[in-house]
């Protein structure tokens, strides 16, 4: 504080704070009337805050009185310092910065921090006395504080501010320089403004949150800026001192605003949309205080301890970043701070293997109704190829008063957004293509479960798959939707030509006069090579099923000359009425839907006297010990059939003698019938494909390296039917895979070549 003072030392005596016992009162120090009127201020100052704090008032006056004592002998004081002024030379200002600069090197920091707690102590009566006179504006955490809290001062407001304008403590723009409190009133008023700031939106991301900046705002004008006017005795409302503080404290409260809406940005868009109020106050807040870089860093934060983790599940994760999108656009439309704040989520969501498969599912799930859902249904969205943002593409011409965006960095650092307008095209589900930067992962996970659906579905009804189809290809386009369409169509196919072959069993059993039967068999007939790889594992049904499935196949022979059907065993659903012997002994009919190979083994049941051992079941349906005794425990576990295992595994029918207990079979039964595509297999097939790439580049051109390899196979298999996004060290293994079944040999230098045989 002391070089706030304009002056030159040219004390020859030491200081109070270095010299050694009490000095002689009749030494020339001691009756200086700077330090007389210091140790008056100072005198038994109390240890205890709170009489520091009270006493502050009446120190201030009688230093006042002080400094007016007998003014006639101010120009012969002896003093510790010379003060220049120029020609106008003033005996009081001199007192008074001699009086200020002694206070100053004597008094201890206690005592600047007892005026910036009395500072606060008088903020806060006011707020207590507006709060009580006017109940739409109470502050709420005032209720709560202690009633010990007074609702009057016990001092003289106007004769304190009047003493400290004397002094020329409380004036940062008074040209002595004597100001000595003002960081210590706005140590005062940053402490109010950041508490009231926290207690009135901390937590509040509701309704009530959609005007709290501008109440805050409204809160300084009717209760800080009249208070400092009164601390700054100004007269005149257009006062440079009160124009100077009212700027001052929008940017403070903005500040305070964004500082504490940072460490609760997480929560916000976690909420969003319900929190959407409180993003546009904030919002309103943010081009005040061009704190967007703190909201960014702090979300970033956020995002590592709270969100990217394995403990958070991959829909969370997904449905945080489509928030962060909408959030982040309020911000800066541009897209210039999502880019930044979104990264690291991006670069996750990517090394997560459920990703696409969890974007696709929302999508398409019309129950949950989810954002991208609600994206799926636009009816003016643009094909994804078309969603990325050109300015060459504006229907509007610019005018001679364009401008370039701020550059990233600017932005950065000074918080300023671009201006340019929210693209259009870049929605939610672009925004989630972009993850990857392809359209084919999208395609092919969306062909693998249309395929589990459609296979998996009993009725064939497809009416809403060609809606979803045709939204579809909307977005990623009609030539990439095309395999998908055709697994459509077979699905209408096969409910035409079952019902055509079920009309023409009938009509043979008529004219047979055979037993009219119920027709048991529906079958979806597929295109295989449109289709991914399905589940191809042989076994052999039950004679009773195989009988009713020939008697199909051989109708739709018939029907379908030359054609026949080969199946896909372990594909399908079984619908079977068992009688069970429930716990109470009475026997019930009970309906099951079960896989074939299900149905194959408890159809088994009916002949051997119902007792089978795992062996003998193994060896009737071509299927090995591990998958039976797991298929088993389905029947088990439903009460159907029991398992003993002595002197081996056998299954038996349950009679009434059997108990009920000790039959549980979770160890051995695992449910894995939903599973119809066979993903290893539509790899194995991909790699297949790469193989016959590989083999006919190296025939014709010797030996190659890998990274030759790999960018022939980008750019020849790009066209077909298995694109090719592999890596160099996945490509890598492969060959090497291949070496060690001595298709290929690495040399040396690491060329790859044919082996001659």
């Amino acid at each position: 504080n002391m070089n706030m003072i304009t002056a030159i030392m040219i004390d020859n005596e030491p200081s109070m704070s270095s010299r050694q016992g009490i000095p002689s009162i009749s030494s020339s120090y001691s009756k200086r009337h700077s330090t007389i009127g210091a140790r008056t201020f100072l005198f038994e100052w109390p240890e205890c805050d709170e009489e520091r704090v009270n006493s502050i008032p009446m120190r201030v006056h009688q230093l006042v009185q002080h400094f007016h004592h007998n003014p006639q002998h101010a120009c012969e004081e002896e003093r510790a310092i010379t003060i220049s002024f120029g020609d106008n030379q003033d005996p009081m200002e001199a007192r008074r910065i001699a009086l200020t600069a002694a206070v100053v090197e004597s008094a201890p920091s206690s005592v600047w921090t007892s005026f910036r707690s009395l500072f606060e102590k008088i903020i806060n009566v006011h707020m207590r006395q507006q709060g009580s006179s006017c109940e739409e504006d109470f502050d709420s955490s005032l209720e709560m504080e202690s009633e010990d809290e007074p609702m009057m001062l016990e001092f003289s407001e106007d004769l304190f501010y009047q003493n400290l304008q004397t002094l020329q403590w409380l004036n940062p723009f008074h040209l002595a320089k004597t100001d000595i409190l003002t960081s210590s009133l706005h140590g005062a008023l940053y402490h109010t403004i950041r508490n009231h700031v926290t207690d009135k939106i901390s937590g509040v991301f509701n309704d009530e949150a959609e005007d709290l900046y501008s109440s805050l705002i409204s809160w300084k004008d009717s209760l800080l800026l009249p208070l400092l006017e009164k601390m700054f005795c100004c007269n005149v409302k257009g006062n440079n001192l009160l124009v100077y503080y009212d700027k001052k404290l929008n940017q403070t409260i903005s500040e305070c605003y964004c500082s504490i809406r940072s460490s609760e940005i997480f929560d916000i868009i976690a909420d969003y949309p319900d929190s959407l109020p409180a993003v546009m106050d904030l919002h309103r807040a943010l081009s005040k205080a061009q704190k967007v870089s703190t909201i960014v860093r702090a979300l970033k934060q956020s995002f590592r301890n709270r969100l990217l983790h394995p403990g958070a599940q991959t829909g969370q994760v997904l449905q945080m970043y489509i928030n962060t999108i909408k959030v982040m656009r309020v911000f800066d439309p541009s897209d210039n701070l999502l880019d930044t704040a979104a990264e690291e989520v991006r670069a996750y969501l990517r090394g997560r293997s459920d990703t696409v498969r969890c974007i696709m599912t929302s999508l398409m799930d019309d129950q949950a109704e989810s954002d991208l859902y609600e994206e799926l249904q636009r009816h003016d969205a643009i094909p994804l190829d078309q969603a990325q943002y050109d300015s060459d593409d504006d229907d509007e011409p610019p005018d001679l008063n364009w401008n370039p965006a701020p550059s990233k960095y600017y932005q950065r650092i000074s918080g300023v957004m671009g201006n340019r307008a929210v693209d259009k095209n870049a929605d939610l589900l672009a925004m989630m293509v972009r993850i990857y930067g392809s359209n084919d992962l999208f395609v092919d996970e969306y062909r693998l479960m249309l395929a589990d659906k459609l296979l998996a579905s009993t009725d064939f009804d497809t009416e809403k798959d060609i809606h979803n189809l045709e939204l579809l290809k909307l977005r990623f386009g009609e030539m990439s939707m095309r395999q998908c369409e055709i697994m459509i169509k077979d699905m209408e196919d096969s409910k035409r030509i079952t019902s055509n072959i079920h009309s023409m069993l009938k009509t043979r059993r008529n004219n047979d006069s055979m037993d009219d039967r119920e027709d048991v068999v529906d079958v979806a007939i597929i295109s295989h090579i449109f289709w991914p790889p399905l589940q191809k594992e042989a076994m052999k049904y039950h004679p009773k099923i195989q009988d009713k499935l020939d008697e199909f196949s051989n109708e739709y022979a018939k029907y379908k000359k030359p054609r026949r059907l080969v199946w896909f065993q372990h594909i399908g659903q079984v619908q079977l009425e068992l009688e069970v012997i429930e716990e109470d002994g009475e026997i019930s009919t009970k309906e099951f839907t079960c896989s074939p190979l299900h149905a194959t083994l408890i159809s088994h049941f009916e002949d051997n006297d119902g007792c089978w051992t795992l062996s003998a079941l193994s060896s009737e349906t071509g299927v090995s010990d591990d998958i039976i005794k797991k298929k088993m425990g389905y029947w088990v576990n439903n009460k159907v059939v029991k398992v003993t295992h002595e002197p081996e595994v056998t299954y038996q029918l349950l009679s009434h003698h059997d108990s009920y207990t000790n039959n549980n079979h979770n160890d051995f039964y695992d449910d894995e019938d939903q599973i119809i595509v066979s993903l290893g297999g539509q790899e194995e097939e991909e790699w297949e494909v790469y193989e016959s790439y590989v083999v006919g580049m190296l025939s014709n051109l010797g030996q190659l390296p890998l990274e030759r390899i790999h960018n022939m196979l980008k750019t020849f298999v790009t066209g077909s039917e298995h694109k090719y996004n592999k890596t160099p060290q996945q490509l890598s293994m492969f060959l090497h895979n291949l070496c060690h079944k001595e298709k290929l040999e690495c040399g040396a230098d690491g060329m790859y070549k044919l082996v001659k045989k």
